[in-house]
């Protein structure tokens, strides 16, 4: 689940940094670099937070109190710009320490100043005098350039959606009901990230599992082996263990992380969203949400979930049979379905059988080294920048690595690599703006720094860092997000890289997963961890490329099965969200959830910026599949097609349209032919 910072802390999605308590230098002719820090104690965070909000707070006051004839499109929406986006650059690097600091006191201490600041953004965007300030600067508006129109019709929207054309009284409920949301979205996030739940299994239970595997697991007192709930735990053991009712029960405690509490959290979430929606006269919450993205609104999305699910259930429903024909060659003609915990189980069986590919064989052709090496290459020679360790620069733990990117001689941009799982880190993969570039005002350019953040094999003793194939494919679309939100040179931090509309976000980062499937690049990327002269075989290759479409059907019909749960909840008030869930599993995936789970509690896109948007993972792949017709035509590593994408996808962030700077790169209207052969259709 692909997620950047601003997606984690919503209220963060359009804020850049500038902290005063770090040094900073400019380069006279081009950048300038803010230097960050990450060694801070408890009470730094909570003194430095402090000192930050009451500068933004004396700030947006002398906004707020400007009389009419003074507010000006430069007093207003572009000072308020300036001000919110140093305090974001004073403080996003220190939030970001909530989701990968190895001490929980750092952690819990950037998750109080996160909720103090989200809290205090409430406050701002229901400011009636604040507004009035913005209302009294509107006549400009027509005679402003078209970057500053943009900038000023968004904060002025801004204002509406949270509700400054309500009466006081109305207003007061808003401000109450959206604090509160703000909170439980936050100890939702909190609780998965705490997530200390353990399981144990003996020797017998793991059959199955390479031995690498279980030598990597911690054993009990008892002599069996600790498993977590961590990805690099979970789903090798899914994919590969014998015992179904080992598998059961890993799946049963999975899929009932966040428990109760966040269920509870998440439809009082829903319905909070939905009350808000209505006081602002929508329909409900996703007639709210949309109408800011490309689809406009939530028949569109549905319609378009619909068609592709009428399209692809004939295809699952076969692979669904032929899944249920292992089962019975291993386990008795009697077994005629396919549960949670078989699947991925099956899957790879047939992955072995039917092409002859083994998961775990192949990973030893992408140790994280060489894979590394081999993306930067790519990268490198499509946007013609070079990527540059800086080995002794400040970090957050000592696994994580900082680079700086040049275009030519210049340094245009940084970024960290934080690549293996820990105690309290962020349990997905993402990629997250610590800084964001914007035009200052001494003519240099403040240069982004962002992480990819992600949870892949550790080295041990014996081996490096191996990554099965679909984990190389993660990180070329992490790192697809890392490109577009360092590679921006957008004019304000509002529209910086990755902040453009959540069902176009995707889209960059989804692109760039294609390389992963190209014989030209998988030999840059591939070399036996025992010898890295040795590349992945060509028949290898081949029949990697044939398995692509392995269970398309099933695994395109979860996404849309998730799109839809989301689509339904937030059409709605109050909802029952596990018979929700449950119920469009079993409709749309075919697979029924285990009785007595419930996976919405863990399902973090929900309360993380994804609500009424998850739609857009496979909205935004329409597109990504189409701009990939043009690498395909002018080859994979064209610079000259690399630098039509920079400038027209990359470089701009959300200054245009989504649709205006997809065009521009294809030189055409898009397509959905280039997305439909891709899903087998």
């Amino acid at each position: 689940m692909p997620i950047n910072f601003g997606r984690i802390s919503k209220l963060f999605l359009w804020i850049g940094v500038y902290m005063g308590t770090v040094s900073t230098t400019a380069t006279p002719t081009s950048g300038h670099t803010t230097h960050l820090q990450f060694e801070y104690s408890p009470d730094q965070i909570n003194s430095i937070c402090q000192k930050q909000i009451e500068i933004l707070k004396g700030k947006i006051e002398k906004i707020a109190q400007l009389k009419p004839n003074d507010c000006t499109f430069s007093s207003t929406s572009l000072e308020l710009e300036k001000v919110t986006r140093n305090f974001g650059n004073n403080l996003n690097p220190i939030l970001f320490l909530k989701y990968v600091s190895p001490s929980h006191e750092i952690r819990e201490a950037a998750d109080k100043c996160e909720n103090e600041v989200q809290q205090l953004f409430v406050e701002i965007y229901t400011r009636s005098d604040l507004f009035s300030s913005f209302k009294s600067a509107e006549k400009q508006m027509s005679s402003l350039p078209e970057k500053d129109k943009k900038l000023f019709e968004e904060s002025l929207l801004s204002f509406r959606r949270n509700g400054l054309d309500l009466n006081e009284e109305e207003r007061k409920v808003f401000i109450t009901k959206k604090k509160r949301l703000v909170a439980i979205e936050s100890e939702f996030a909190n609780r998965l990230v705490n997530e200390t739940t353990t399981l144990e299994f003996s020797l017998e239970e793991l059959k199955g599992l390479p031995q690498s595997y279980i030598e990597s697991l911690e054993k009990s007192a008892n002599g069996n082996y600790k498993l977590t709930m961590s990805y690099p735990h979970y789903y090798p053991f899914m994919q590969n263990a014998q015992n179904s009712d080992a598998r059961k029960k890993y799946e049963y405690l999975f899929n009932n992380r966040g428990g109760d509490a966040n269920r509870a959290l998440l439809e009082e979430a829903i319905q909070l969203r939905s009350d808000l929606s209505h006081m602002l006269g929508f329909k409900n919450h996703s007639e709210f949400v949309l109408e800011q993205r490309m689809a406009k609104n939530p028949t569109q999305v549905r319609a378009f979930l619909e068609d592709l699910v009428r399209q692809l259930q004939p295809k699952a429903k076969q692979e669904l049979q032929e899944m249920v024909e292992e089962k019975k060659k291993e386990l008795g003609l009697q077994e005629t379905q396919i549960y949670a915990w078989d699947w991925r189980y099956y899957e790879n069986i047939l992955r072995k059988t039917k092409y002859n590919i083994d998961p775990q064989v192949i990973k030893e052709y992408f140790p994280l080294e060489v894979v590394l090496k081999g993306m930067f290459e790519v990268y490198q020679t499509l946007f013609e920048v070079k990527f540059v360790e800086e080995a002794s620069s400040e970090v957050w733990h000592s696994s994580v690595k900082k680079y700086k990117i040049q275009k030519g001689q210049e340094t245009i941009a940084y970024f960290f690599m934080d690549l293996f799982p820990r105690t309290g880190k962020y349990g997905h993969a993402a990629a997250f703006t610590l800084i964001s570039g914007f035009d200052r005002d001494d003519s240099t350019y403040e240069l982004p720094i962002s992480s990819i953040v992600a949870n892949f094999n550790p080295p041990s003793p014996e081996n490096p860092s191996l990554l099965p194939h679909n984990e190389v494919e993660t990180l070329f679309h992490e790192f697809g997000h890392i490109m577009h939100q360092t590679l921006t040179r957008a004019k304000y931090s509002a529209f910086s890289g990755t902040n453009v509309k959540t069902d176009f976000v995707e889209a960059p980062s989804q692109m760039l997963e294609n390389w992963v499937w190209k014989k030209e690049t998988l030999q840059k990327l591939s070399g036996h961890y025992s010898d890295p002269a040795k590349k992945l075989p060509e028949a290898m290759i081949e029949r990697m490329i044939q398995a692509k479409l392995l269970n398309v059907g099933i695994q395109t019909l979860r996404q849309l099965a998730f799109s839809t749960i989301d689509l339904d909840y937030h059409t709605s008030s109050k909802v029952d969200s596990t018979q929700i869930y449950s119920n469009r599993m079993n409709e749309i995936m075919l697979i029924p959830i285990q009785q007595g789970t419930q996976p919405q509690s863990s399902f973090g896109h929900l309360m993380g910026g994804y609500d009424s948007g998850y739609y857009g993972y496979m909205w935004s792949k329409v597109f990504a599949q189409d701009m990939f017709t043009r690498f395909e035509a002018e080859g994979l590593l064209n610079p000259e097609t690399g630098k039509d994408y920079y400038d027209w996808i990359l470089k701009p962030g959300g200054e245009r349209e989504p649709l205006d700077l997809i065009t521009g790169f294809l030189k055409r209207e898009p397509s959905n032919k280039a997305f439909l052969k891709s899903i087998g259709l």
